[in-house]
């Protein structure tokens, strides 16, 4: 499968926790980008020559912030390109309080069908720590404009493990947005990152986070109250309805293909034969994105475009694709991977997947290998042993 990433950088306020491509401005120059998109579109185009794109994600920052005639732009420019379908899955992330009606009927009529909305929390305080705008009320409010402007896909973010939080308070935040009844939800563990101020905090003691035994506990307690509310549990931070998967991030998830434009967009393809694939992003800076004009495409690694280049082994994308695989609950499929990657996993990585299971943390079979519920608990350290 092949999909397509738009990333938008802008926001109105960058959020003290966050580590992506972000710049807050309080001007933003919405026909420049969006220009700058498309024209970085047709330059990158030919490397994915003959892909149908089946999913159009926009990301950020806040693309919910974009006036909608340029997503609108832009999409027109990707359904000429590679095809995609009118009812292909097309995302937009988006925050509370960035989603007037009007905004909401122009996405809807650019050809948008889903919405993303960062909700995080429904507690105030918390909301006030993580710098975010909104309040719970707005929240609740841009899903009820969402619900009346027609949208019928909705995915709500999620975290936990916050400081100060307790169990009571996390209850309180699911209750809430169960009560809203989206089709997807998407549930973090706060993670503090290096170049954030979070970080600066946490050092200094300033600011505590939940133990990692309490964050396990609150994980689980994630798990069993969305079960129950009928949410199946696909992937490590992702529930949903049925046949409500998110179709975008699972392409990432099994090895797919994807182009990302924008400042900092990453993209990967696979190489013909066994020759492996490769990874490349844009600059971070958008202003070093602006300036510098993509290449042929014929020596990506010395693209001027380009922040990083990285060329993937068939040995590389098998183990990516092992771990990745891993993520996803339903567990990696034994057969499918041989086929992609010439050997049942077993082949390669007997000794540690032996080892996992009989930590109680895989369990391996005939025609699968998936995470235990304690493997799920402890997935990156899982993760870190097969990479």
């Amino acid at each position: 499968m092949f999909g397509v990433y738009i990333h938008f950088p802008y926001c109105r306020k960058r959020c003290p926790y966050c580590d992506f491509a972000v710049h807050a401005r309080a001007r933003i120059p919405h026909d420049r980008y969006a220009e700058k998109v498309v024209a970085e579109l047709e330059a990158r185009a030919p490397l994915f020559a003959g892909r149908r794109a089946h999913t159009l994600y926009f990301g950020g920052g806040t693309p919910g912030l974009w006036r909608s005639d340029c997503i609108a732009k832009v999409v027109a420019a990707v359904r000429d390109r590679f095809a995609l379908g009118e009812k292909a899955e097309v995302t937009v992330e988006a925050n509370p309080d960035d989603l007037p009606r009007a905004q909401l009927d122009g996405l809807l009529a650019a050809g948008v069908n889903r919405l993303s909305i960062g909700v995080e929390s429904l507690e105030p305080k918390h909301l006030a720590t993580l710098g975010r705008l909104h309040g719970p009320n707005e929240a609740v409010q841009a899903v009820r404009e969402a619900r009346a402007a027609g949208f019928t896909n909705l995915s709500l973010d999620l975290m936990f493990g916050l400081p100060a939080q307790t169990m009571v308070e996390l209850e309180r935040d699911l209750d809430g947005l169960l009560a809203l009844s989206p089709e997807h939800l998407s549930v973090y563990n706060l993670t503090v990152e290096e170049r954030t101020p979070f970080f600066a905090l946490t050092r200094s003691g300033a600011l505590k986070v939940p133990d990692s035994g309490l964050c396990a506990e609150m994980y689980e307690r994630v798990m069993a109250r969305l079960a129950a509310a009928g949410f199946g549990h696909y992937e490590i931070s992702s529930w949903a309805r049925p046949g409500r998967r998110a179709e975008h991030n699972t392409l990432y998830w099994t090895g797919g293909e994807y182009l990302g434009l924008g400042c900092s967009a990453a993209s990967h393809r696979r190489l013909p034969g066994k020759m492996g694939g490769e990874r490349f992003s844009n600059v971070r800076s958008v202003d070093e994105w602006f300036a510098a004009a993509p290449g042929d495409g014929e020596d990506l690694a010395r693209d001027p475009a380009l922040g990083s280049y990285e060329r993937l082994d068939g040995g590389a994308l098998e183990k990516e694709a092992l771990w990745l695989g891993l993520r996803f609950l339903d567990g990696l499929d034994r057969a499918r991977h041989a086929a992609r990657h010439g050997a049942d996993p077993l082949v390669h990585h007997a000794g540690e997947l032996e080892r996992l299971a009989r930590e109680g943390l895989v369990t391996i079979t005939e025609d699968r290998i998936r995470l235990t519920p304690r493997g799920v608990l402890f997935a990156d350290e899982v993760g870190a042993r097969l990479l």
